[in-house]
């Protein structure tokens, strides 16, 4: 049984879905599962077409969405050209009303559909109750291996670590760095990230604040580099506007290279973040925590648990489960 995942995109592009791809079927190859990723260029009612005939046979993975996916529905019709076929939703939570509209094929044709958190599937099921039996969640998993070793004992170094863009909380942590600077500290700063659009004012603003506050500006690096500027972080500070949920694998990734993690926690915040990471009222807050002289408290077992079933081997191991009934099924 040969499974395909599929997904709109170029080997270029800076995307996380086709990153979480690229991992994923990297993990399912070394345990021996026949797996490939298949890239178009958008979802057009010919490439759907030809993306059915030439997988039509195999377990085909639908991941959705990603940059180069368009506006076209027409990437739903997989789910019934296609004997069997599996669909991840990323942050289906935010998607438009139309595109939310646009996964009506997927409640009804897909013999299962994936998400990395409960508040994902929730959200799903709130629109297709009738999808329960083939809605299941599977964690996302750090997506920056530890190259660097670990350093205990680190100099205070803060980060933000993640997309700079909108909606990203990233007006905070220039607040929070500008408050750190009033006060005449000179902690290092440094902001580690891909640049999405670069056009975007988000990112102007984010260069004239960095020059302004002396942040070291670390963009587009390759995972190596990534982790060898965390590991000579103590503090890392992400306030996401909706609170730290099982999706951000930024957050992952600092924890799995032992930087403090300072966020935000909401409804949505699993209870094994919450007591892995700080939680901050505001910029200020998260600047008291920064010059606490000790750090705060976790609960190690929660993190070691948490961060083991967020392996991508446990996260492979999962999918290969997944296929295994379709095979079963027939």
């Amino acid at each position: 049984m040969r499974v395909v995942h599929v997904l709109a995109g170029r080997p270029d592009n800076r995307c996380g879905v086709l990153d979480y791809t690229t991992r994923l079927v990297d993990a399912l190859s070394q345990m021996n599962g026949a797996t490939e990723c298949a890239l178009v260029d958008r979802w057009s009612l010919k490439e759907t077409l030809r993306v059915a005939s030439a997988y039509r046979q195999d377990v085909i993975h639908i991941q959705y969405p990603s940059m180069q996916m368009g506006r076209a529905p027409w990437w739903g019709l997989l789910t019934f050209l296609c004997r069997n076929s599996v669909v991840t939703l990323h942050e289906f939570r935010i998607f438009s009303a139309a595109r939310k509209l646009y996964c009506l094929p997927i409640a009804v044709g897909a013999k299962q559909i994936i998400f990395s958190n409960a508040e994902e599937r929730r959200a799903f099921l709130s629109l297709y109750p009738f999808a329960e039996r083939v809605c299941t969640v599977v964690p996302v998993g750090n997506n920056i291996p530890v190259h660097a070793v670990r350093r205990e004992n680190r100099p205070r170094r803060l980060i933000y670590f993640g997309q700079i863009g909108e909606n990203k909380g990233l007006e905070r942590v220039i607040e929070a760095v500008a408050a750190l600077r009033a006060q005449g500290s000179d902690i290092p700063v440094a902001f580690i990230g891909a640049v999405v659009d670069p056009a975007s004012p988000t990112v102007a603003f984010v260069r004239a604040s960095a020059q302004k506050n002396a942040v070291d500006l670390r963009l587009n690096l390759d995972s190596r580099e990534v982790s060898q500027e965390l590991a000579q972080a103590s503090h890392a500070y992400l306030p996401f506007p909706d609170g730290i949920t099982d999706k951000r694998g930024s957050a992952l990734a600092c924890l799995k290279h032992g930087v403090t993690v300072l966020t935000t926690h909401s409804v949505q915040t699993p209870d094994w973040l919450r007591v892995v990471t700080t939680h901050c009222s505001g910029p200020l807050d998260a600047v008291a925590h920064v010059m606490a002289p000790e750090p705060p408290v976790i609960d190690a077992a929660a993190l070691a648990n948490g961060l083991a079933e967020r392996e991508w081997p446990a996260i492979a191991t999962r999918h290969l489960d997944i296929y295994g009934n379709l095979a079963a099924r027939g």
